[in-house]
């Protein structure tokens, strides 16, 4: 009996694929660079719901066939929000040696783009990363562990493990606070925090999570998102450092 083969997932049309129409040849002039300006400022502003083809002729100011002959997709609004975050990523090379540094600076540039972007991180679950300034920054990360003595194919897991924890933290972030706007409508924070607090102590009470319930009753300050971000990146890059040294 012949071997059931799975279908390879199609990879949908980019943008990056097509040659960028001269700017000065349109009526108005319009560029990619000021078509993603302004698709950063309606999702920053309305969310994603709100970017649309339309939305954006509006923004600028133009009529719908200077703007469809850079959008062809409707992917392609996607393509160029997610490489608009990227491009605001300033990438960091120190001395040979100093990769840790330089990997732990990139991953704070990362995270506090996704905070001020806080749609980004879910949208690169519905787009590929091959923009330009995307691919410039992939580069950067594998090339400051390849430097670091490590096999590129090795560089390369690496590079993903360090952004995906970003990225997956930030998106948790953005899921919590979206979460507090929403209940911060309903109730009160006092009324939000009493429910929170009776809540606990019935776990405490019944006994079912002991090791839980003496963190609780420790009274150990709660370590801020902050705190919290900067110790699990670097747990993560001791574990790196300790396979760099073993290369």
């Amino acid at each position: 009996m012949a071997a059931t083969v799975e279908p390879v997932p199609e990879v949908p049309p980019l943008i990056w694929a097509d040659s960028e129409p001269d700017g000065a040849l349109l009526e108005p002039p319009l560029t990619r660079a000021e078509i993603t300006a302004a698709l950063l400022r309606i999702a920053d502003a309305e969310g994603l719901a709100a970017v649309s083809v339309e939305r954006v002729a509006t923004e600028l100011g133009i009529a719908g066939p200077s703007l469809g002959l850079h959008i062809r997709r409707p992917g392609d609004l996607d393509d160029l929000l997610l490489d608009g975050v990227f491009a605001e990523l300033v990438p960091s090379w120190s001395e040979p040696g100093e990769w840790r540094a330089d990997l732990r600076a990139g991953a704070f540039q990362l995270r506090e783009a996704i905070r001020r972007h806080p749609w980004f991180a879910r949208l690169t679950f519905r787009r590929p990363l091959f923009g330009p300034r995307a691919l410039s920054w992939l580069e950067h990360t594998m090339a400051l562990l390849e430097r670091a003595g490590l096999d590129i194919t090795v560089a390369a897991a690496y590079a993903a493990t360090v952004t995906g924890h970003v990225m997956g933290t930030a998106m948790c972030e953005a899921e919590e606070a979206e979460m507090e706007r929403v209940r911060a409508g309903t109730r009160s924070t006092h009324e939000r925090h009493f429910d929170v607090a009776a809540f606990l102590d019935g776990l405490v009470a019944g006994g079912r999570y002991p090791t839980f319930s003496r963190f609780l009753q420790a009274g150990a300050r709660h370590l801020t998102v902050d705190e919290s971000f900067e110790i699990s990146l670097d747990a993560l890059l001791d574990g790196l450092a300790l396979r760099v040294e073993r290369a």
